[in-house]
């Protein structure tokens, strides 16, 4: 019986260290439309053998990640903002600012916002602005997201979906 104790008490406090070492942190869900969405803080990355570029090399700093259904996945950083779907593994979407160029005069690929695209942006200029994260990106003005393919030659099989 004695053993026992002990034997839930150590899975209690693993448990416990366990949780309390993760890096994200939910701050917010809601129901939509569109389905479950969830927003975290998240200080960084999980996957050290994901394609770093300038806007996903966190360097210790915070990020807000925004899951949208399990199937789409924004993410916002100091110097811009990313956007992830699983129906398009193989591209990261970036958001644009300006105007869209003619698709004649660029090679270029552009996707305009979405109204999904627009809630989940206006509701995050807000949870920046409760957390007072001046600082962060936000997205008025942006018309569109530039599209930039990440993995030539298909997302690699066994990783999972997550946020870039």
């Amino acid at each position: 019986m004695k053993n026992l104790r002990i034997k839930i008490l150590l899975l209690f406090l693993i448990f416990l260290v366990v949780s309390c070492s993760t890096q994200k942190g939910l701050i917010r869900r809601e129901k939509t439309e569109f389905g479950t969405v969830k927003y975290y803080v998240q200080t960084e990355s999980k996957n050290d053998n994901y394609v770093k570029t300038e806007l996903n090399d966190l360097n210790g700093e915070k990020r807000i990640v925004i899951k949208v259904a399990d199937s789409v996945y924004y993410s916002l950083y100091s110097d811009g903002i990313n956007k992830r779907t699983k129906k398009d593994k193989n591209s990261v979407y970036r958001l644009f600012y300006g105007e869209i160029p003619n698709e004649k005069d660029t090679q270029i690929a552009y996707q305009k916002l979405s109204e999904l695209d627009s809630l989940i942006l206006s509701k995050s200029d807000k949870i920046l602005d409760s957390l007072k994260w001046n600082d962060f990106k936000r997205w008025n003005g942006a018309k569109a997201f530039e599209i930039e393919v990440v993995y030539y030659h298909g997302f690699p099989k066994n990783e999972t979906f997550e946020p870039y």
